[in-house]
């Protein structure tokens, strides 16, 4: 119980800070500095990616059936890809509606396996 309050916490604090980074690289987007447009772009995609990584997350531990500390999230230009174990192929599939129905996700890819217990 204390692991799923800690992680909580951790989950809640990142996307905290990926929320509060995003209006900086907005303005950076648009911000004429001489600096190289495709820089700018990676920088306001990654943090898109990070945001959505929070926000999946979260919704992962927030559901009870999950074991968030099981599956490891990441996300690359809105796609986000579920890595690790769940107890049964139903979890699984869980988990993959959970992540698509975040804002931003273009597409979730399961790299889940299932490992009964």
């Amino acid at each position: 119980m204390e692991k799923t309050k800690f992680i909580a916490k951790l989950v809640t604090a990142s996307l905290l800070a990926a929320v509060a980074a995003a209006p900086a690289v907005r303005a950076a987007d648009t911000a004429d500095t001489g600096g190289s447009p495709k820089t700018t772009q990676k920088a306001g995609a990654y943090i898109d990616d990070s945001v959505i990584t929070a926000k999946v997350k979260a919704a992962l531990v927030g559901d009870k059936q999950i074991s968030a500390m099981k599956i490891k999230v990441t996300t690359k230009d809105g796609v986000v890809t579920l890595k690790g174990a769940v107890p049964s192929a139903e979890v699984g599939q869980h988990a993959l509606q959970l992540a698509a129905g975040v804002e931003g996700v273009k597409d979730v890819k399961s790299d889940l396996t299932v490992k009964g217990g």
